[in-house]
């Protein structure tokens, strides 16, 4: 499990353009023996390049790797998609995408990934948060300070909603605004408490949804064609958990695709599962950006 390693800085609005740019014009930018380099070429200073590097990551921008020049970067498949089809990430279906890395990632965003897999108050303070995650930690065999989880409940916090105004001038001039702020997965209801926001059907594309179940379920998909919908609904790093899905709105999305093809529902004497039909998430992830870029 890991905490801070973003130094504190929440992805930015503009971010993930910039960490594909530079990806693309030069797999070494985030090499520490580049760091001036990177300062130069993308206009940050040296904390913000790090966390930058730890968020092209966590959030499925990039894989890195070593090669004998040093750190080396290469965009994912979904982000060749975003960078050609939608590089100023506008479309809804780029924040769900990567906000699903973000959330599935148990090792590299701790606190993302037990936010919305274990952690299910539906409100709650920083205080309520930063208690509930220490505890976590410690029985899981971590040592880190609960002054360290109160700032990465901070840093958390502020990748999907603000609890304070800003003015039109500091969002353009210090793209301070929530990178994740419009899939209104939280909502800050005043007083130091937040709240957890049902995501309704309206608030996914269905194609992302579906390619989301795909991805999901990669390993189990190649032997066995068939989901349980209290899988998709219930388990760790399902949609249905880091949709913030109600039973009611699952069935919903799952009867669109159903009403395109996509899949079957079954309900056999109360067990009720879909049959996935022969599709990849490359290509539902291809037509969706096709359609996006047109």
């Amino acid at each position: 499990m890991t905490l801070n390693k973003h130094g504190s800085f929440y992805i930015r609005n503009g971010w993930p353009t910039k960490i594909m740019d530079a990806i693309t014009s030069n797999p070494h930018i985030f090499s520490p023996n580049n760091e001036l380099l990177a300062v130069d070429s993308i206009g940050v200073g040296r904390v913000m390049i790090k966390a930058m590097r730890y968020w092209a990551c966590v959030m499925g921008i990039a894989v890195e790797g070593k090669d004998q020049i040093g750190i080396v970067h290469t965009l994912t498949e979904i982000a060749n998609y975003v960078h050609e089809y939608d590089p100023y990430c506008t479309d809804i279906g780029t924040l769900w995408l990567f906000h699903r890395n973000l959330s599935r990632d148990a090792d590299n965003a701790t606190a993302w990934n037990w936010a919305f897999n274990i952690y299910d108050a539906p409100t709650f303070t920083k205080e309520d948060f930063s208690t509930a995650l220490y505890a976590f930690i410690q029985r899981e065999g971590g040592a880190y300070a609960k002054k360290m989880i109160e700032k990465e409940f901070d840093c958390f916090k502020n990748t999907y909603v603000s609890d304070q105004a800003f003015s039109i001038s500091k969002i353009i001039d210090e793209d301070t605004v929530p990178f994740f702020a419009p899939l209104k997965l939280i909502e800050y209801k005043g007083s130091g408490r937040f709240e957890r926001r049902r995501t309704h059907s309206k608030d996914v594309p269905l194609d992302i949804f579906f390619a989301c179940i795909l991805l999901d379920n990669q390993e189990h998909l190649n032997g066995n064609r068939q989901i349980g919908i209290d899988l998709l609904l219930e388990g760790d790093n399902q949609a249905g958990k880091y949709m913030n899905l109600s039973y009611s709105t699952l069935l919903e999305l799952l009867q669109q695709l159903e009403n395109k093809n996509y899949i079957r529902l079954v309900n056999n004497f109360g067990n009720r599962y879909i049959e996935v039909h022969d599709h990849s998430a490359s290509e539902i992830l291809e037509a969706h950006y096709h359609t996006i870029g047109r």
